[in-house]
């Protein structure tokens, strides 16, 4: 995924199919009004699914971002921090860890020595939701890609309370009597944090913001 093109491409390909499928849980559930036993369970896996393409949009979305950054073949000096970090995340933990001066010197080397380098930057397992994608941990992921944190502050009610915190306890089994408008009002809000986290990683693509 070398070009800007492909990158915008690939991301926008992976919102529209998750948008169809949602499209398709909205309509069951509007279809049911009337049936209260059928739209109470159309309501529920409505949340689940919901919460499904939110944590797999971020995922899928951040680590394309990351994939293409990591092609362009740039050296280390010439990407802001958190690429190097993430390059380096791992070793600085253990690092941290160790007592032996061996380890904390292989890290200050390339530090010293390397940043003139191209920075192989893994992308694989590097946009972690820990199968829970609270605000929190969306803050985390936000700040590894270097973009801003700050957009998703008002949502952070919306994200653990509405959307978490329900998906949980449908996952695990629980009653939850949900009311068909408020679920529609959720299906807005996740579509637009999907567009709003599609728009910054594209913009940061476009824009150049991963350089120094």
């Amino acid at each position: 995924m070398r070009t800007k093109a492909e990158l915008l491409q690939q991301i926008d390909d992976d919102l529209i199919w998750r948008r169809r499928e949602l499209l398709f849980i909205r309509a069951a559930v509007v279809g049911a009004k009337g049936n209260a036993p059928k739209q109470s369970a159309f309501l529920r896996a409505g949340v689940a699914i919901l919460y499904a393409h939110w944590e797999g949009f971020v995922k899928r979305c951040g680590t394309y971002y990351l994939q293409f950054v990591a092609e362009q073949g740039h050296v280390a000096h010439a990407l802001k921090p958190n690429f190097v970090a993430i390059k380096f995340r791992a070793r600085l933990a253990e690092a941290a860890k160790s007592r032996k001066v061996s380890t904390t010197n292989d890290v200050v080397e390339y530090f010293c020595t390397k940043m003139g380098d191209r920075l192989r930057i893994p992308h694989k397992g590097v946009v972690d939701t820990a199968s829970n994608l609270s605000s929190a941990v969306l803050a985390d992921i936000v700040e590894t890609l270097g973009l801003d944190s700050a957009p998703y502050d008002t949502k952070r009610h919306l994200i653990d309370s509405k959307l978490v915190d329900r998906r949980n306890h449908i996952a695990h089994g629980d009653f939850l009597d949900l009311d068909p408008e408020d679920f529609l009002s959720l299906y807005d809000d996740v579509n637009s944090l999907m567009d709003a986290f599609r728009t910054q990683v594209q913009n940061a693509a476009s824009t150049d913001l991963y350089l120094r």
